[in-house]
Parts: C-alpha cells; structure tokens; sequence
C-alpha cells in the first residue's frame, strides 16, 4: 500500500515538472517567429493601405489616388487637397495609428521605377528589415514597399 502511494507522488511530480517545463520553454518565442511577423505585417499593411477607402476624396480607394499620384494629378478632394497631399497625409494617419503604437519602426515608400520615389513615410531602417514589395498595376510601374525595421 505504501508503493502504490509513493508511486502516486512520483508520477504527480514528473506530470508537473513536465507542464512546468513545457510552458516555460513556450513563453520564449523563437527569433524565426519574429521575422515571420514582421514579414506577413508587412505583407498584409500594404495589402490593408491600398485597399482602404478614402473617406473625402469622392470614396476613391488609396490605390486609385497613389496611381493619380504617380501620373496625371488630376484628381482633387473634398477638401481641396491634390491626390499626393491627400495620399501622404491619409497614409501616414493610418501608420501612426497601427506600427507606431505597435512600436515598430518603419518605411513606407513608393516610386516610379528604382529613382524617382514620390511617397517616403518613417525613417530609414538602420539595421535588420523585413520588406514587402508591392507593384501597382498602372500606366506606368508604381512599386510600393514597406520596411518593418527588426
């Protein structure tokens, strides 16, 4: 009878030193987990930006004004604003209100071909980044990208 209970103990004790140590090894996230959501941030930022509605700028989607943007400029708000002032202004909102009080670090810019870029929010990653690359389909070849600073 005293085997049984002392065996009884013994496994009770191995069960909980392996739910301590599983969820102590848990809480640490690997550094691979890491670059992943920086990368699919990225991702769905510029998929989430360039379909978003403007809300006075007759209902345009930010991907129309960002193609005005890149050629015409002829496309004028509500509010007087030309389609870049309206572009930049409403991008940046939208990225102050999510990456900076998620507290990442990063650029957003947008060019016509490797040169001429037209669109530069945040500051310049310094050190390690994940990048997604976007292309606007248009007259003309608009490349969109995003850097998530790590």
């Amino acid at each position: 009878m005293e085997i049984l209970g002392l065996a009884i103990v013994v496994v009770l004790l191995l069960l909980a030193a392996t739910f301590v140590i599983r969820f102590l090894l848990v809480k640490k996230s690997p550094e691979y987990r890491k670059s992943f959501v920086s990368a699919e941030l990225a991702s769905g930022m510029i998929n989430t930006l360039l379909k978003t509605t403007s809300q006075s700028c007759s209902k345009a989607s930010m991907k129309d004004l960002l193609q005005d943007c890149a050629t015409t400029q002829s496309l004028v708000c509500e509010n007087g604003q030309g389609s870049c002032d309206y572009f930049n202004e409403a991008a940046n909102g939208i990225l102050l209100q999510t990456l900076n009080k998620w507290n990442y670090k990063y650029q957003f810019t947008a060019a016509v071909g490797q040169e001429s870029t037209f669109v530069d929010i945040g500051s310049k990653c310094i050190s390690e980044k994940k990048s997604e690359t976007y292309v606007v389909p248009s007259a003309i070849s608009i490349e969109v990208k995003l850097d998530i600073c790590g």
